[in-house]
Formats: C-alpha cells, structure tokens, sequence
C-alpha cells in the first residue's frame, strides 16, 4: 500500500471518530431531553406540558433524535470499517446517512422556526421558552457540524476513492 493511502485513509478514521464523538453527542442530548420531559410535570401543570410537548414537536424530537444518536453510531462504525478495510463503497454509504440527518435537523430547525413566528404561544412562561431556544440551538448546531463533517468528508472520500482504484493490484479472478 501507498503511503499516501495510508495518509488518506487515516484522515477519514479521523473523520469517522469526529462523526463517531457527534452521534455520542447527539445519543447523549436527546436522552437528557428525555429525562427532563418525563419530569416536566414537577415544572408545570401537567395538562399544560402534555399540550407544550405535543404541540412544540419537542417529544417527537426527543425520540428521533435517540434513534438518529444510535443510527449515526453505527454508521459512524461502518466508516471506520470501511477505511481500515479499504472499502470506498462503504464509505460512501455514510453519505446517505448524512443527508438524512441534515434533512431531519433542517424540518425540525424550519417547523419551529414557523412556530416563533405565530403567536399561539403567547400563555408560555419563560422556561418553556428556554427550552424551546435549547432545542432550536442544539438543531441548529448538529446541523452545522454536520454539513461540516459531511463537505470534508466527500473531499477525503473522494481521494481515498480515487487511491484506492489506483492501488489495486489485479488478482487470478480479474484475469480470467
């Protein structure tokens, strides 16, 4: 193997243990969440929490976003499989995960943002507005990195694409 194969491809295991720390991140934020609106009735009444989650789409949130911490680990471990192996189909199957994110975070980031925009939400006191801005900055930050870790890692997979097609060595079966 080329040493710069070898460069590029210890670049993207970089890159998949930054995307690896995200979904931990992202796993970690959303179970906090849920812990906190399992006890939302100790902060107001319970009808009226029932009526805030529900309308706010923060419970729904809270539980895509567990599912999208535990989606992105495993993604995150197929990327570092596919860099150690020297697999680039595989590692570009991380970039459909990516997208996927990027448009759950970006419905989520708009559907509130339409939501400030009204004012149903005139009777809310100042705790659900500070979970409100909470959900809307942790959104809007996953989604930032993200895009972030997904524009270097199309320039990394791209070179570890193109070095790895470079390398190959032909085997019995290619010549037959």
């Amino acid at each position: 193997m080329s040493n710069s194969l070898r460069r590029v491809a210890n670049c993207g295991l970089f890159l998949a243990i930054l995307d690896l720390i995200h979904a931990v991140v992202t796993a970690g934020f959303y179970s906090y969440e849920l812990i906190i609106h399992y006890r939302c009735h100790w902060n107001h009444g319970i009808r009226w929490c029932q009526y805030y989650l529900n309308d706010t789409n923060h419970s729904l949130r809270v539980n895509i976003g567990i599912g999208e911490g535990v989606v992105c680990l495993l993604f995150s471990s197929l990327l570092i499989v596919a860099f150690c192996k020297y697999k680039p189909w595989l590692a570009w199957l991380w970039l459909v995960k990516a997208l996927v994110v990027i448009g759950v975070n970006v419905y989520f980031i708009i559907g509130w943002m339409i939501e400030r925009s009204r004012y149903y939400h005139s009777l809310w006191n100042q705790s659900n507005y500070d979970q409100d801005k909470i959900f809307l900055m942790a959104g809007i930050g996953l989604t930032i990195i993200e895009l972030i870790i997904m524009f270097i890692f199309c320039c990394v997979s791209g070179a570890f694409t193109y070095k790895v097609k470079r390398q190959q060595v032909p085997t019995m079966e290619s010549d037959i």
